[in-house]
């Protein structure tokens, strides 16, 4: 199952497409993908680096 974010420009919580678990700088995890709808980028952060 995909990730869900909020995606700003459709202002509603959707799943993301080439979505990509990344690790910030200050070592937080943190899922990049792209709207379903619009193709906006959509940026979700997870939680503590385990």
């Amino acid at each position: 199952m995909a990730e869900k974010g909020f995606c700003v420009k459709c202002k509603e919580s959707r799943e993301m497409k080439y979505e990509q678990k990344v690790t910030m700088k200050n070592g937080r995890l943190a899922a990049k993908g792209k709207c379903i709808k619009c193709g906006t980028g959509m940026y979700k952060i997870l939680g503590n680096k385990k």
